[in-house]
Parts: C-alpha cells; sequence; structure tokens
C-alpha cells in the first residue's frame, strides 16, 4: 500500500486520479441532464419528475465537491511537505504559484518605461467610490470588452479586485490574474497606458493597473489589448470560465445578477445599434435587471457626460434583446456542478 503520507509524487498522481475521476462524472452527469432537458414533458406528473431530478443532481453535485476539496486538500499537503523539506536542504520544492508578494510567485515585470506608458502613482485609491463605475472612464484604447469585466467585478465583488492588487513598494503594485489553465500570474506593475482608463478626475485607478497587467498578459502571447472578447478578459480576471449566450430570458438575467455572477453585453459586429443610445461594437456592464418592470439597465465603461451615450441606459427587455448581439456570464468561484449546461444556474433549467 502506497504511503500517501509521504510520497508527495504518489499523492500528486492519487489528486490527478481523482481530479479525472470527478472530470468523467461531471460530464456524464451533464449529458443526462442535456437528454432531461430534450424531452417535451409537460404537467403534474413532469414538474414531480423534474424536482426529483434536481434534488438528486443538487446531492451529486455536493458530493463531487466534497471530492474536489479532499484533492485539493491532499495536493496542499504535498506542497508544504516538499516545502518543509526543501527547508531541511532534504529535497526540492514542488511547484505552487503563490498570491502577490510569494517567494515562489511567477512574476511578470514591467520595465516601468515602456513605450506609452506613465508612472504609476503611489497609493491609488482602492475604496468603494474610486472602485464605483460611475467614476471611472474609458480612454482611447479599444479595451471596452475588459473595462466592462472589471466594472461588473466592482459591483458584484469589489473585495476580489481589492485582494488581487497589492503595492508592494511606493508605486510598484503586483495584480494577479489567471493563465488558460486556472493558473495565478503575477504582474508586477510600475506603470499605467498612457491613453489608458482614468478616474473622473483624471486620477489613476485600479482599473488602470489591472489595464496594464492585461496589456502586459496579451503582449507575453504576441495579441493586441484593441479588440477582445469579454469571456476572454472575465477569465483572465477570474480564473473561471465565464460562457457567451446569444440571448437570455430576463429571468435568466436576473438569476445571474441575483448569483452575484459578471454579466455583460455587447454589440459586437453591430454598427448601428437599434437603441440610439447604445454604441455599436461596444460591450457595457448589465447593472441590474428588474423582472417585474421587464427593464435591464447597463453600464457604459465609457465616463459619465455624453448625452448620446450615457453612463447608465435602462430599456425594456425587448430593446436589450434587440439592441445587443451577445451576453457573456463570468464568475469568481467554481461553477456549479452543471452551470456549463444550462442546469442548475437559472439558465435553461429543463
Amino acid at each position: 500500500m502506497i504511503d500517501l503520507g509521504a510520497d508527495t509524487d504518489a499523492v500528486r498522481v492519487h489528486v490527478e486520479a481523482m481530479r479525472a475521476g470527478t472530470s468523467t462524472l461531471r460530464e456524464r452527469l451533464s449529458t443526462l441532464g442535456t437528454t432531461i432537458r430534450a424531452v417535451d414533458w409537460h404537467g403534474a406528473d413532469a414538474e414531480g419528475f423534474c424536482a426529483t431530478a434536481e434534488s438528486l443532481f443538487t446531492v451529486a453535485g455536493t458530493v463531487l465537491e466534497s471530492i474536489d476539496r479532499r484533492s485539493d486538500e491532499l495536493l496542499e499537503h504535498a506542497d508544504e511537505q516538499d516545502r518543509a523539506s526543501s527547508a531541511d536542504g532534504e529535497g526540492s520544492a514542488a511547484g505552487g504559484t503563490t498570491g502577490p508578494g510569494g517567494d515562489e510567485a511567477g512574476k511578470v515585470k514591467d520595465p516601468g518605461d515602456a513605450e506609452g506608458t506613465d508612472p504609476a502613482d503611489e497609493d491609488i485609491p482602492e475604496d468603494d467610490e474610486a472602485l464605483d463605475p460611475e467614476n471611472s472612464g474609458q480612454g482611447s484604447i479599444g479595451d471596452c470588452y475588459l473595462l466592462s469585466s472589471l466594472q461588473s467585478l466592482a459591483q458584484r465583488d469589489p473585495d476580489f479586485l481589492r485582494d488581487h492588487v497589492e503595492e508592494v513598494s511606493p508605486g510598484i503594485y503586483e495584480v494577479t490574474m489567471y493563465d488558460e489553465n486556472g493558473d495565478p500570474i503575477v504582474y508586477q506593475v510600475e506603470s499605467v497606458q498612457e491613453n489608458g482608463v482614468r478616474g473622473a478626475d483624471g486620477e489613476q485607478s485600479l482599473y488602470g493597473l489591472y489595464e496594464r497587467a492585461y496589456k502586459m498578459h496579451l503582449d507575453a502571447q504576441g495579441e493586441n489589448i484593441n479588440g477582445g472578447f469579454p469571456e476572454d478578459a472575465m477569465e483572465t480576471l477570474t480564473g473561471q470560465d465565464a460562457d457567451a449566450y446569444d440571448s437570455l430570458s430576463i429571468d435568466e438575467l436576473a438569476e445571474q445578477i441575483d448569483r452575484g455572477n459578471l454579466v455583460n453585453a455587447d454589440t459586437g459586429g453591430i454598427d448601428d445599434p437599434s437603441h440610439d443610445q447604445i454604441v455599436g461594437n461596444h460591450a457595457y456592464t448589465v447593472s441590474s435587471v428588474d423582472p417585474e418592470a421587464g427593464t435591464v439597465t447597463v453600464t457604459n465603461p465609457w465616463a459619465a457626460g455624453d448625452p448620446n451615450a450615457p453612463k447608465n441606459v435602462t430599456m425594456s427587455y425587448e430593446e436589450y434583446k434587440d439592441t445587443f448581439g451577445r451576453t457573456t456570464v463570468g464568475r469568481t468561484e467554481k461553477p456549479g456542478l452543471f452551470e456549463g449546461a444550462g442546469i442548475g444556474d437559472g439558465i435553461g433549467w429543463f
């Protein structure tokens, strides 16, 4: 029998096997859910069956999440043991990326004098007022997809934004984002984009630090920050999956807002939107939804003050559907068991 407490390599093999197993089960259950949703069945018996199925799916999700937690705990124990062995000179530390300031954190450093940048200010504010989308305005960079995602984070989980930025020395910040595998990357930022996002009075903000870090992230991949998709920005900012939908019902929109998820709407590919206060080829934050009134409010990443493109626009749901080509949903925490399949997340449940 393998001693998992001592053989850290064996622990990691065991963890990979557990994760592969839960992944397979999720795929099987997702397929089952999709099949159930496709059945055209109505009436009391159908409602009873759906309620029973939802209850069983919830139980299955709880079991799989418990296995995930046990896997994470095993991996943490293995990392701790390797670090302890390394400190004693008896072994090598297993690779694990830590958060801002961590000795093992893989950092991407800002040269600080890159063309088109300004030095970052010291003590950039991060209070709720500074993070309020009303006090932020996009610059001349075409990154509305990023800024609308940051606005959504500020509205739903401002502590997430604050927790992922640390000023490690005057004017030098560490911004933690995530790679395509959901693993953290720390960007050491000491500048902001010259024509980038600014506060209401032209001051630097946390948005600008994220904007600079995101540009560094894209530069490393040979990509341009001008033009992109909200789902890519959300996944890089949060480390969690994001999903784009052609359309969602007003109740589904409200459900995502109530869950604290990030919700964006965009007019990508639409040059002349039907709503006269909405800009073409642009991304907005879905700030609030009122199913009873049948309205949706979106927030523009541009600064307030433009009468033809105001900061906030409230419209009927029918206008929303006619105006926006896509709705994107992201999250800061691991999604529920069936979120990707539309089960248990308020999207397409039966």
